[in-house]
Formats: C-alpha cells, sequence, structure tokens
C-alpha cells in the first residue's frame, strides 16, 4: 500500500460523491416544481459537490508521482476556486429568491408555507 494508490482511491471516491452530487442537483432541478425548490436543488447540492470533487482532484495531485512545487501551485489554485465558489454561490441564491419574489415566481398560494409560530430562542 503506497502512497499513491491511497491517493488514487480517495480521489476516486471523493470525484466520484462529488459528481452524484452534480448530478442529483440537475435531477432536481429538472424535477421541482417551484422556484424555490429549484433554487435549493440549484446551490445545496451543487456546491457541496464541487467541493468533493476539488477534494478528490487535491488527493490525485499529492499522490502523483511528480508532484513539486508546479503542482503546490496548482493546489492554491483549487483552494482560490474554492474559496471563490463557497462565497459566491449563497449570493446567488439570495439573488435569484429576491429576484422570483419580486416577479412572483414562487408558485401558487397553495405551494407556498407560512410559519405563523417561529421557535423562541
Amino acid at each position: 500500500m503506497t502512497w499513491e494508490f491511497i491517493s488514487d482511491v480517495l480521489s476516486l471516491i471523493f470525484i466520484s460523491f462529488g459528481a452524484l452530487q452534480v448530478f442529483f442537483a440537475s435531477v432536481g432541478i429538472a424535477r421541482f416544481g417551484n422556484t424555490l425548490a429549484r433554487i435549493h436543488a440549484v446551490t445545496k447540492p451543487q456546491t457541496v459537490g464541487l467541493v468533493l470533487v476539488i477534494i478528490g482532484v487535491i488527493f490525485r495531485l499529492t499522490g502523483s508521482d511528480s508532484f513539486g512545487p508546479g503542482q503546490r501551485g496548482d493546489i492554491g489554485m483549487l483552494f482560490l476556486l474554492l474559496l471563490f465558489a463557497l462565497m459566491t454561490n449563497p449570493v446567488t441564491a439570495q439573488r435569484l429568491g429576491r429576484v422570483s419574489r419580486r416577479e412572483a415566481l414562487y408558485g401558487g398560494d397553495d405551494q407556498i408555507a407560512v410559519n405563523e409560530n417561529p421557535a423562541k430562542y
């Protein structure tokens, strides 16, 4: 059991689960009926899938025989990509929700639930 083999297995696991999360996000967009559910399907599993794929790629890079200073720079770029995605995806979801509320794209009144008794903390 070498580090190359372990990193290949870990990268396969992370990339596979990340790809499944992105696939589930695309299925959610097609299956959900209202805008709020679709926004949830776009942002949550897609972000988790991206994080898992990037972690898998980092494992693959570190397990390579030719891992050197150039690949360390690649890992830094992957961390920046991850940071940028984690900062922009919630903002995008909030903006989509606000625009859909202003344009009355939520759906009918029967699809919206109102919580009249919020929990008191």
